[in-house]
């Protein structure tokens, strides 16, 4: 475990409410696990949130509007916790909250195409 002490207490006092917003326990072990110095959480939770954008995205070029909306908004949360309470990296920061933003309006799927979906499955 990291000596970090402001590592230590993110992950000690932040789990539970990432959780509970939509973050899979395995991806905050995971990535909470890979990291030493909070430095590294804005990079890392924003790596994690690529991934899941880039599924959103896969999903929804196949017009998989649910996977889609899912996928991106989860990216959202993660772009979204990336950010959180990094103000010692404006940069990292801002990019991360311009991400979350594109991945939220992206996962808002359409009315239309989500009664198509459903529609669909039945």
């Amino acid at each position: 475990m990291s000596s970090d002490p402001l590592l230590k207490a993110a992950i000690a006092h932040w789990g539970p409410r990432f959780v509970a917003n939509g973050v899979v326990l395995t991806d905050f072990e995971e990535v909470t696990g890979s990291i030493s110095s909070y430095n590294d959480w804005c990079s890392a939770w924003s790596a994690r949130a690529a991934h899941h954008e880039q599924l959103g995205r896969q999903a929804l070029a196949k017009k998989h509007f649910l996977t889609a909306g899912e996928c991106l908004q989860r990216a959202g949360v993660y772009y979204h916790f990336a950010s959180f309470l990094f103000v010692h990296d404006q940069a990292q920061m801002k990019a991360a909250h311009k991400k979350q933003i594109e991945c939220r309006q992206a996962g808002a799927a359409p009315p239309a195409a989500i009664r198509r979906t459903c529609r669909d499955s039945l």
